[in-house]
């Protein structure tokens, strides 16, 4: 899957989710196509990250301060701060939809 496909399907499924019916049982689907898209997304930023310290460490042997080299790396790597702040969202979304399901069935235990 390519990292952009990855990034628009996770986009995809968080509108999903911020627009369904709370009762309608889609919860537990939209919970586990967006964990999986996050553990795909979690080997992108890996490789990712390694690209990018990769870079950092050759332009602070080839003579660049550590601050000018990260400054550097992150103009090469603009993903990682993207990957970065999308995946905390995403597991930040996936914590609301666990607690939707955990009161959704706490509501029907105490209907019943």
């Amino acid at each position: 899957m390519k990292f952009e496909k990855q990034l628009s399907d996770l986009n995809k499924y968080v509108n999903e989710y911020y627009s369904c019916n709370l009762q309608d049982g889609k919860l537990s689907l939209l919970m586990q196509k967006i964990t999986g898209l996050l553990y795909y997304l979690e080997t992108e930023r890996s490789k990712t990250h390694d690209l990018y310290e990769n870079a950092v460490f050759k332009l602070v042997k080839g003579g660049s301060t550590v601050a000018r080299a990260v400054n550097e790396a992150n103009v090469l790597y603009p993903e990682m701060y993207q990957l970065r702040r999308i995946m905390d969202g995403g597991y930040r979304i996936v914590d609301a939809i666990r607690t939707n399901i955990s009161y959704l069935k706490s509501e029907k235990q105490s209907i019943n």
